[in-house]
């Protein structure tokens, strides 16, 4: 028996052979509830408050990557709020 492609191959002018997508789920359960966050930043000597400035280099570093990345192999980025 034939697979589809094979059947096919005369209508198929490419195939995709890789995911479009992946999603990746996980968690970190030293800083997954409020308490052990609160003991990371402090370990790290960052006030609750300055978060949001702790994280944004970080932000602006992965959106960075992802935009480039995109660039070179040709996607478009749609931003999604």
């Amino acid at each position: 028996m034939q697979n589809i492609v094979e059947s096919h191959q005369e209508k198929i002018s490419c195939t995709l052979s890789c995911y479009d997508r992946i999603l990746i789920k996980g968690i970190l359960p030293e800083i997954s509830y409020a308490a052990g966050m609160t003991k990371y930043l402090y370990d790290k000597q960052i006030k609750i408050f300055d978060y949001a400035k702790f994280a944004a280099s970080y932000k602006s570093a992965i959106n960075k990557t992802i935009e480039e990345v995109a660039k070179k192999s040709g996607a478009q980025m749609e931003h999604i709020n």
